[in-house]
């Protein structure tokens, strides 16, 4: 009896000092932007001695939240294969602070969600664990749309992304620039039927507007952004080896 009791004692101890190490790997943090909004996000730092880690920015889609992609199965295999990992809200969604505007011009205004994105990034240049030579994003819709602006400007020194269900227009838009925008280093991702088949339109445009490394994979059915990734669990492996070529 005394044997079974000592047993289970060890093996709660061990549970707990467990559980304690991945919480001190989490943390739920805040940072600013430059118009002076409050970004909240999760940062997840990988369980290994070694530092110096690539990091990957994750970008939710509209109307939802960084939650979204802390539920998926891709960002604990992202972690485990040794990717810091920061999912933010943007600005009015989530826990982020609401700024003036509505959501449309939000979506495509390069005033407003893309200065999350630009403190997101400062953020990590500021954690000397994070090798800011090897940062990359994945996003959903908006979130997409703001990763194909980063693969497309030098100045957010971001070095290979994952776009779900991008849009060319909104892009084009939140990069704010008049040329026509062109990426680097992107992997794009849509539904056959999405939007009417609009979705996969727009990421065979933006694959054509990218150089360097690109990929492109239009999946069967209509799901949607991060959708996409639950209805279709291989593409998981498929990322994974994006980033390790990539990143």
């Amino acid at each position: 009896m005394t044997r079974k009791i000592s047993l289970a004692f060890i093996l709660s101890i061990t549970f707990l000092i467990a559980l304690g190490a991945q919480v001190n790997n989490t943390s739920e943090i805040n940072f600013n932007t430059k118009d002076n909004q409050t970004i909240s996000a999760t940062y997840l730092i990988p369980q290994t001695k070694v530092e110096n880690y690539p990091a990957i920015i994750l970008i939710h889609q509209g109307g939802s939240s960084k939650q979204e992609w802390l539920g998926l199965s891709i960002t604990d295999r992202l972690i485990k294969e040794g990717y810091a990992i920061l999912a933010y809200d943007i600005r009015q969604h989530g826990k982020s602070s609401k700024d003036k505007g509505d959501i449309f011009d939000l979506f495509n205004n390069p005033n407003r969600a893309p200065l999350d994105l630009q403190a997101a990034i400062n953020f990590l240049h500021n954690d000397k664990r994070i090798n800011t030579k090897r940062i990359g994003i994945m996003g959903a819709s908006v979130g997409a749309n703001l990763a194909c602006v980063a693969a497309s400007d030098s100045k957010y020194g971001v070095k290979s992304i994952v776009s779900l269900s991008s849009k060319t227009s909104a892009a084009q838009n939140l990069s704010g620039n008049k040329a026509p925008i062109k990426l680097k280093n992107a992997f794009h991702i849509a539904s056959k039927n999405e939007q009417g088949g609009l979705r996969k339109k727009w990421a065979e445009e933006l694959y054509a507007k990218t150089s360097r490394e690109r990929k492109i994979v239009i999946a069967e059915g209509n799901q949607h952004g991060a959708h996409i990734l639950k209805a279709n669990q291989n593409l998981n492996n498929e990322i994974i080896e994006w980033f390790k070529k990539t990143l």
